[in-house]
């Protein structure tokens, strides 16, 4: 942790379906998550508003807010962080990552802040 990265996350990822047919929808759920990496210090800063999704999922926040998560050079390799992973900030915030973008000087990441 330090001036520029304040925050301290951990990213997880849901676990894989092994069920085949028709399955019920069970949302983005901390219970059904595998830990990726933890203790990993970031900044977080908010980007965007847009308005709530069309599809009124019950984990639908009712205003979206779009947020980017700068992680530093050195505290997560490249390729780590994948598409619709959850990044939850030490004070129990729940993101999902739906733009994982690496540049020279670590991730910068478009998440989307989960309602539950």
């Amino acid at each position: 942790m330090s001036f520029i990265y304040p925050r301290t996350i951990k990213i997880t990822r849901q676990a894989p379906v092994t069920a085949v047919g028709a399955v019920q929808y069970s949302a983005v759920q901390a219970s059904q998550e595998v830990n990726v990496a933890t203790g990993i210090s970031a900044s977080i800063q908010l980007d965007k508003t847009g308005r709530k999704p069309d599809a009124n999922l019950p984990a639908d926040i009712a205003g979206r807010t779009f947020w980017r998560v700068l992680i530093p050079l050195g505290q997560a390799a490249l390729g780590l962080i994948q598409l619709e992973d959850v990044i939850t900030d030490d004070l129990g915030v729940r993101y999902q990552v739906v733009g994982p973008y690496w540049n020279s000087l670590g991730y910068n990441l478009l998440v989307d802040r989960l309602g539950t």
